[in-house]
């Protein structure tokens, strides 16, 4: 005999508090949800505004789209785990996203319309109500009964189509996060399908791509108050230090093959940089990233364990757009359900993140090389300036310029196992420093020092010689001039005592 299973209330807990450890990703699912209504209407006009109110704890976030009919509202706003969305097209499918805010707030409402002769409908989830019920007592259906109301209200003052989601009394430990409106806005434009930044110089390649491999849904996202619309926070360079922007150089695009046929599972790009190093986290674009319909799943961190060296994925720009919608994103859309479409995914990206990899330890050998040329280049300035001071003798300063000149095919040796265009200035200034050694003259004057008698004048210029030859050119013309310095200190106040 076949009992019939009841569901308990705590499931309630496992899909609002236990999915969502981000407060963030409220917004995600809201806007996420906006932007399948939007796409199914297929008007390009259509928005989302969202209202972060600090004051009132309250986050408002309205869009115009088909919105809902009150039969249809009290159904879908309602039950759980009954989503009527079509897993080929929507972003999302489940029917918990709706969910999320009761993990964070007292109260989540959902008013709606769909046309201008309706009576808007409104649906409150009492989320404090649900938090303090002894879920022991209950199931589930009874525990939904219990925290949410439907009731319809006057249109006069409605829009004549609408989706409204009120969250209401934003949870103390939430607030610094969900009622932060500078961290909402980057938040949403690293996550959600809005467009890229105008001054990104791969914006319109990347875009063109998109739109001839997919569907590339882009959607107007603005604050309350702020005119300008939430944009991808990709930017004309990249600021790896307060001295360095690094350029992009070249966008690379790739389509990844299905596992049963040549249609594409995916299609990538790469926006290639110098490699100069980890990009910092709070740019929000570091990483090969994953979407689905424009919408973001999990982090930066995505596919970094698919490279060798974790490390190199926070060296790289690019994005992996699936659209085979046999690879699906889990319940809290940090990663994918397993299956054999993903494991052929990873499989792909595994393999563009050995070249992503070998490109940065190129570039930082690269960098290495020139670094130790740089060097090179420097010691052979110093040496030039060392043999015209006078401080050495003719023969120490003829023995020096002879030995540092040999140096100069050593540079010229190491420039040869780098990339052409990251030589050309090196290039000119190996040039310079072989020209001054070629041409300096090194005539017989004595040393000088005020001061101290002459005969020790010759001593002076024997140690001095002695130094050039031990040490680096650069040390030893430091080492000289503190000893001078020394002396010429040592010399006023001698003349000061007398």
């Amino acid at each position: 005999m076949r009992t019939k299973p009841i569901i308990g209330a705590d499931i309630l807990r496992l899909i609002t508090a236990g999915m969502y450890d981000n407060p963030l990703v409220l917004y995600r699912e809201y806007i996420q949800n906006s932007a399948d209504s939007i796409a199914a209407q297929g008007s390009p006009s259509c928005s989302v505004t969202v209202d972060v109110n600090p004051i009132d704890s309250r986050i408002t976030i309205i869009d115009d789209g088909t919105g809902l009919a009150p039969d249809e509202a009290g159904r879908r706003l309602i039950h759980i785990g009954q989503s009527t969305k079509d897993r080929d097209v929507d972003r999302g499918f489940r029917g918990v996203g709706r969910l999320a805010a009761l993990a964070f707030a007292d109260c989540v409402q959902f008013t709606t319309r769909s046309c201008a002769s309706e009576a808007v409908t409104q649906v409150s989830w009492d989320g404090r109500s649900l938090r303090n019920l002894d879920l022991a007592q209950f199931n589930a259906e009874a525990a939904i009964a219990k925290c949410t109301t439907i009731r319809a209200l006057a249109g006069d003052d409605w829009p004549h189509r609408f989706f409204q989601v009120d969250i209401c009394g934003v949870t103390r430990h939430a607030a610094s996060t969900l009622l932060n409106l500078d961290a909402v806005r980057r938040y949403i434009g690293e996550v959600c399908p809005v467009p890229m930044a105008s001054c990104f110089p791969l914006a319109s390649e990347i875009r063109e791509y998109l739109a001839a491999h997919a569907k590339y849904f882009v959607l107007d996202v603005r604050t309350k108050g702020d005119d300008s619309p939430i944009e991808r926070p990709f930017g004309q360079t990249i600021p790896l230090t307060d001295r360095f922007q690094a350029p992009f150089h070249r966008l690379e695009t790739r389509s990844i093959p299905r596992l049963d046929s040549m249609e594409p599972a995916a299609i990538l790009w790469l926006a290639h940089t110098p490699y100069s190093g980890s990009i910092p986290r709070r740019l929000a674009i570091r990483g090969v990233r994953a979407r689905i319909g424009n919408m973001q799943i999990g982090t930066d961190r995505i596919f970094q364990h698919l490279f060798l060296e974790p490390r190199f994925n926070g060296w790289c720009v690019g994005e992996v757009h699936i659209i085979d919608n046999r690879i699906v994103p889990n319940g809290r859309r940090d990663y994918f359900e397993p299956s054999p479409h993903l494991r052929n995914l990873e499989n792909h990206i595994g393999s563009i993140a050995h070249n992503i990899s070998s490109r940065c330890r190129r570039a930082s050998s690269q960098r290495n090389k020139l670094r130790s040329i740089g060097t090179a280049i420097s010691r052979l300035k110093h040496a030039h300036d060392l043999a015209t001071s006078r401080y050495l003798c003719p023969d120490d300063a003829a023995a020096l310029v002879d030995r540092e000149r040999k140096r100069i095919l050593e540079v010229r040796q190491s420039l040869t196992h780098l990339e052409a265009s990251e030589t050309n200035s090196v290039q000119d200034e190996l040039k310079i420093c072989e020209q001054q050694l070629d041409t300096i003259a090194i005539e017989p004057k004595p040393l000088i020092l005020p001061g101290l008698p002459p005969s020790s004048w010759p001593t002076f210029q024997s140690v001095f010689g002695a130094i050039a030859k031990s040490s680096p050119p650069d040390l030893a013309l430091h080492m000289i001039e503190t000893i001078l310095g020394q002396l010429g200190q040592d010399h006023m106040s001698d003349n000061d005592r007398r």
